[in-house]
């Protein structure tokens, strides 16, 4: 089980570290380290998400008119957790 959840989850964190470049931080201090990280997770998954669907997908879903503009940024989490 460990080596199933290992192989899922390693591979992002590789992603980051070697196609965003993130093989270090540039910060210091945690709360810092924790924003820059964020950063790095959000664009890992709007690259995957633009892989994955297109960007004219993407758009099309975030002007939807199932939602108000002020909630689209917080619905994007749920749009790439229903493609996973």
């Amino acid at each position: 089980l460990y080596k199933q959840r290992q192989m899922i989850v390693e591979h992002p964190f590789g992603t980051i570290k070697r196609g965003l470049g993130m093989t270090y931080f540039l910060t210091k201090g945690m709360q810092s380290v924790k924003a820059e990280i964020s950063f790095a997770f959000l664009a890992y998954n709007i690259k995957r998400a633009i892989n994955i669907l297109g960007v004219k997908e993407i758009i099309r879903r975030l002007t939807g008119k199932t939602a108000s503009s002020s909630l689209q940024f917080y619905r994007f989490p749920m749009l790439i957790e229903n493609i996973s």
